[in-house]
């Protein structure tokens, strides 16, 4: 999803007690540039986030001894493998994780068929494939499910999501597994965010990512919310443990 979806308002609400924040669509997605679109790479997500990291360095307003991620969803999991990596990185929150991008096995099969089909075309000159994002009933075309009310949800929001991704998205998700990088995030202090009754991002994924992972770490479950329901209610306390992680372990 575009930043615009909901991240502008979880910046303005850590902008407005004193932290620097940068959001910026992926490449390919919402007001970022990049051909085809809606092309999602894990691993160049993760990257372009170490080259944000680069860019904040430079910036006069950012302490670069105390720069932290935060992601959600798909995002989530991003941020958790950029950290693995990039020891500059001084803490991350990972908000609701897709932690299983790869789906369902009888799935594999077809969608590895279409992505050579696809990249065959694209090599003719063919114009990219495209699957959709999420399915009217909520299903997603490599068998994971998410809420069906999400995409109307989004519109009813006024939030542009074009519900779509290329075939090559879903052949990169079957090739990815944050699950093999999460003990290397220690010991940069992570802060989990698990709602309790996430079914799009199963829950027993976040916690099996949390339980691999060394310390420091900390775990805040989201009692009675499922994927995103937890943005409309107490979001200021939730927001608020947040904080209070980020100024225990980057001493501000």
């Amino acid at each position: 999803m575009p930043k615009d979806a909901i991240i502008p308002d979880i910046s303005k609400w850590f902008q407005e007690r004193d932290v620097t924040c940068l959001a910026y669509d992926p490449r390919s997605i919402g007001n970022s540039d990049g051909e085809p679109r809606n092309d999602i790479d894990p691993r160049q997500q993760a990257e372009h986030l170490h080259d944000a990291v680069t860019w904040l360095c430079g910036n006069t307003l950012v302490d670069n001894t105390k720069i932290a991620l935060w992601g959600l969803c798909f995002g989530g999991n991003v941020t958790l493998a950029a950290a693995a990596f990039d020891k500059r990185i001084a803490a991350v929150i990972s908000v609701a994780p897709l932690i299983d991008s790869t789906g369902l096995p009888d799935r594999r099969q077809p969608i590895l068929e279409l992505a050579m089909y696809d990249r065959a075309g694209r090599l003719a000159g063919d114009d990219p494939m495209y699957l959709p994002y999420v399915n009217e009933d909520g299903s997603v075309p490599n068998g994971l499910q998410l809420a069906a009310e999400m995409m109307p949800a989004l519109e009813r929001l006024g939030i542009p999501v074009e519900n779509r991704v290329t075939a090559q998205t879903y052949y990169r998700a079957l090739s990815w597994n944050v699950l093999n990088l999460v003990e290397y995030i220690a010991p940069t202090p992570c802060l989990m965010v698990t709602p309790e009754l996430d079914v799009s991002c199963p829950a027993k994924d976040q916690l099996e990512a949390y339980g691999r992972m060394g310390e420091p770490k900390e775990l805040d479950i989201l009692k009675g919310k499922g994927h995103l329901d937890w943005i409309f209610g107490e979001v200021d306390c939730i927001l608020n443990r947040q904080l209070q992680f980020l100024q225990t372990r980057m001493d501000f």
